[in-house]
């Protein structure tokens, strides 16, 4: 009796199954950070050695300068709507400046007057 529960207590457990899943997704922001950090880390190795050259001209001033697309169509959006209201003032004023609205005013006036039997 004591042998037996020596031996269960000194055996080797069996390992249990493993679950041996690799995911098939590629995360491109996670590659590029990835990336970011081995160049990095790099960077932090050759400093330590005393080969470091700093990079003053790096990925700061290249942001700024990026525009996303949403600041692309914000802009698109203005300069659309800059040439409609450009349009409608310049027919306004043509309108207005030519006498149009008068004469249309008159013609109508004339269309419905006692005098050609309409009115």
């Amino acid at each position: 009796m004591v042998g037996g529960v020596l031996n269960a207590l000194t055996k080797k457990q069996p390992k249990p199954r493993g679950f041996r899943y690799i995911p098939r997704y590629y995360n491109a922001d996670k590659e590029a950070f990835n990336t970011y950090l081995e160049k990095l880390r790099s960077e932090r190795d050759a400093k330590e050695s005393g080969t470091y050259v700093p990079n003053f001209k790096g990925k700061f001033t290249s942001r700024i300068h990026q525009k996303s697309a949403a600041q692309k169509q914000i802009a698109a959006y203005n300069m659309r709507l800059f040439v409609v209201l450009i349009a409608v003032c310049v027919a306004g004023y043509y309108i207005l400046n030519t006498g149009m609205i008068g004469h249309m005013i008159e013609n109508f006036l004339n269309t419905f007057s006692k005098k050609d039997g309409l009115y």
